[in-house]
């Protein structure tokens, strides 16, 4: 009988208490789990991920304020790209903005999450369902 690979999650955050919230959360829902805290080192993992050096997350969730970049230019660089062009990717942020939403939804997210309207145990819910 084959066994299940568990479904990874590429977080892109750079706020080490959440990060560590998060995976702990994800880990013991059976997730793999990948952090990437700048900006640029997302773009250089989608990159890899375009050349085939490196596997594709089945979902990105994505920070909009990055130390380095705004998460938006990340998400450019996720939709530019062949092979990463399709991967459901949800904004998770901490800022309500309808005009950073839409430019968000512009670029093809399927959902845009508030931190605090989504705490772990919530998160974690919405991503399983997603992934079913």
């Amino acid at each position: 009988m084959k066994k299940a690979t568990k479904k990874t999650i590429l977080l892109i955050e750079d706020d080490l208490p959440t990060i560590d919230v998060y995976e702990t959360a994800f880990k013991q829902a059976k997730f793999e789990i990948e952090t990437i805290s700048w900006g640029q080192d997302a773009v250089k993992r989608v990159k890899e991920i375009q050349e085939g050096k490196a596997g594709k997350p089945d979902i990105v969730l994505l920070d909009l304020i990055l130390p380095d970049m705004n998460g938006l230019q990340v998400l450019e660089e996720i939709r530019k790209q062949e092979k990463t062009k399709n991967l459901p990717v949800f904004i998770l942020t901490n800022y309500t903005s309808q005009e950073l939403a839409k430019m968000g939804y512009d670029l093809v997210i399927e959902k845009y999450l508030t931190k605090t309207e989504y705490p772990p145990s919530q998160l974690v819910k919405v991503i399983k369902e997603r992934l079913k």
